[in-house]
């Protein structure tokens, strides 16, 4: 952490935004260790390999996710050897975080492989980025940043960034901050500290779904957003409204993690609630998804494919053709799309 960044914080447990900062380790880059301590309740927050540690108050939902995370076997190697997300992993595959979202090439990004989902997400991610039209001088927050890549991107366009997450897979950061810098938070998105209005933008992808209160999430997003700010949601688990809840939630729910099948009325509706009044489901191109896993399986060049790239050439076509893909999508598999809320101007 950098002490720049007492200047949006607060307790999230009294909302006292008067912390004070007891420094310990200190590089060139930033405060390594330390505490911030709270005047307020007496509180006490650790620094610890310059990430900000807010949940040890958290309720027992996120502690439980958080375990969860951290004892799942995340990466598989060529070997079949299986590791937890370490910092002796993150040194030991470096090369493949550092080579986010799309990957290296190698099999870890391919078919089958641990990083398979990101590498087919990251046309998504790319082109919300440009969507998001940036010009370095944003205050930008995400939202269950994992492994914090899309915070190192905005933070090389120069955006003032915070990654926040609950669990150790932001500890990926360190690989991040001294190429292009970045402040992390281990929080509860449900109780962020920061004061109000922190935020140009607030950015999350494969996050929100988490939640079991939808409304709530959404009223503590916008509230640290500034007037006239945005959230940009990608990559959620959403289903149609006729689609029914696939069973891997439940088993999902049963090792710990908070997943939860939301249908895209109830994203709508929970964004409301919270609070935003523009709020928008955008359905994004099923031909780049597409064209990105033919690419990403290897697999064979098909009548489909040939499609694909058909759409890819004539992108109004493919607009017009959209539209009548709308309704099916939000009825039974939406695929691909994005949620967009605007914080009205004056307030």
């Amino acid at each position: 952490m950098k002490e720049a960044v007492l200047g949006i914080l607060r307790c999230p447990g009294c909302g006292s935004s008067s912390l004070k900062l007891m420094r310990g380790t200190v590089d060139q880059l930033e405060i390594k260790t330390g505490r911030l301590l709270c005047p307020g309740c007496a509180d006490e927050y650790k620094v610890e390999g310059g990430i900000i540690d807010f949940l040890h108050n958290a309720n027992t939902g996120v502690l439980r996710e958080r375990k969860a995370m951290d004892d799942d076997d995340y990466i598989t190697d060529d070997s079949g050897n299986k590791f937890k997300i370490t910092d002796e992993v993150i040194r030991k595959f470096s090369d493949k975080f550092i080579s986010f979202p799309e990957g290296d090439g190698s099999s870890f990004f391919k078919k089958g492989g641990s990083f398979q989902s990101t590498a087919e997400a990251s046309g998504r991610f790319y082109s919300a980025m440009e969507d998001l039209y940036l010009t370095g001088k944003e205050k930008i927050l995400e939202i269950g940043a994992c492994f914090s890549y899309a915070s190192f991107k905005f933070a090389q366009k120069g955006c003032s960034v915070v990654a926040l997450d609950i669990s150790n897979y932001l500890k990926v950061s360190s690989l991040y901050v001294e190429k292009a810098y970045f402040e992390r938070l281990f929080s509860d998105m449900h109780h962020m500290p920061f004061v109000d209005s922190s935020f140009d933008i607030v950015f999350g992808s494969a996050v929100l779904h988490h939640s079991k209160d939808l409304k709530a999430a959404f009223a503590e997003i916008r509230r640290v957003l500034r007037p006239g700010g945005r959230l940009v949601l990608i990559n959620e688990a959403g289903r149609g409204v006729w689609e029914k809840i696939h069973p891997v939630y439940k088993q999902m729910e049963e090792k710990g993690f908070g997943d939860t099948a939301y249908n895209l009325l109830e994203w709508k509706k929970g964004a409301q609630e919270g609070g935003f009044k523009k709020a928008k489901i955008i359905f994004s191109s099923l031909a780049d998804d597409y064209i990105m896993k033919y690419k990403n399986r290897g697999g064979k060049y098909t009548f489909k494919v040939g499609l694909a790239y058909f759409f890819k050439r004539h992108r109004r076509f493919e607009r017009f053709l959209l539209w009548f893909t709308i309704l099916p999508r939000l009825l039974t598999r939406p695929k691909s799309w994005k949620l967009i809320c605007h914080k009205n101007a004056k307030n």
